[in-house]
């Protein structure tokens, strides 16, 4: 695979990404394993043009975010109903008496 612009390597790139619904932190390893070491973006490719892998995965998450996964947003609980006090069997406890200083 003769790539050597980084804009055409880039794109290839991310064409494999959304078509294989790869995650964005992959190995070049990993990523040539599963699209294939036919059709996959080559390790020399890679290195001419963004000298590593790496850098090929930030390009990608700079000019498609749609690749990065957003964390979604967690669900907000429920509010509980207020319930009413319960009212207790023993008596109210009394207040402490207040004491006075004398000058």
């Amino acid at each position: 695979m003769g790539l050597r612009s980084k804009r055409s390597v880039r794109q290839l790139a991310a064409k494999h990404f959304k078509e294989f619904e790869l995650p964005i932190d992959i190995t070049h390893k990993s990523y040539v394993s599963i699209v294939g070491p036919k059709e996959a973006v080559s390790g020399i490719s890679v290195k001419r043009s963004y000298k590593q892998w790496k850098y090929l995965l930030a390009a990608l998450r700079k000019y498609n975010p749609e690749l990065v996964e957003k964390p979604a947003p967690a669900p907000k609980p429920a509010a509980a109903p207020k319930a009413a006090p319960a009212k207790s069997a023993t008596a109210p406890k009394p207040k402490a008496a207040s004491v006075k200083k004398e000058s």
